[in-house]
């Protein structure tokens, strides 16, 4: 996985798709780097992925063929929206006469730099996410700038005495504080934050982000076998 800091060298026009979150979002990213097109369809990746897709590619009147490259979120999020951006990623991939780039951004990390770009000096404050019970996607502020991702248990939570944000998922176990901001996932701001260092970076296939390995964990699609 090699970290991609220099949009410069991002293959344009690129399909951007995130189904990490309760609604899913396809857009065309063009040569000038602003959308050619751009959807997004509330409900379940299930229903609404391939529509989502393709109205962004005809509205943008841009043929599979045209693409010179993938981006996608790997994640955290729903875990159904994410498998199957990635098997329609591959599947497109390989329609090509070769193997289209793939980049990916992390859904939480784009939260958390869309935050500091409102308060750009936010200083103990923490972002958090849904991910089981007892446990949360986190991300903490302090002086200016977003720290690594990391897991924390509630009671971490609770204890926080700076300012709290939370990111909604498609499917909770648990409620936030009372007192915490909500905030929006919102995949169309992603091309105002892609000169920011790490927020994209090119990946071999599809990675999705694992909370439970300190690597990034790539899903390969099986056949489901009974018992």
């Amino acid at each position: 996985m090699s970290k991609h800091g220099d949009r410069a060298r991002l293959p344009l026009p690129a399909l951007v798709i995130d189904a990490s979150s309760p609604c899913v979002a396809a857009g065309v990213l063009g040569a000038d780097r602003t959308w050619q097109a751009y959807a997004e369809y509330a409900g379940g990746a299930l229903e609404s992925l391939f529509s989502c897709v393709e109205q962004a590619l005809q509205a943008a009147q841009t043929e599979l063929s045209e693409l010179r490259s993938f981006i996608y979120s790997e994640g955290p999020g729903s875990v159904l929206g994410l498998r199957l951006a990635a098997m329609a990623i591959q599947t497109w991939s390989r329609l090509q006469p070769e193997p289209l780039p793939r980049y990916a951004y992390n859904s939480l990390c784009l939260t958390a730099e869309l935050i500091l770009r409102d308060q750009p000096q936010l200083s103990n404050g923490l972002l958090v996410s849904d991910w089981k019970k007892d446990a949360w996607h986190a991300i903490q502020f302090a002086d200016g700038k977003a720290g690594p991702l990391k897991v924390i248990d509630t009671a971490t939570l609770n204890a926080w005495s700076g300012p709290r944000f939370h990111l909604p998922q498609r499917k909770g176990w648990q409620t936030p504080p009372e007192n915490c901001t909500t905030v929006a996932h919102q995949p169309k701001c992603l091309i105002d934050c892609l000169d920011e260092t790490g927020l994209l970076w090119q990946t071999e296939g599809i990675q999705l982000y694992s909370a439970s390995s300190s690597r990034f964990q790539k899903w390969v699609p099986q056949r489901h076998r009974g018992p």
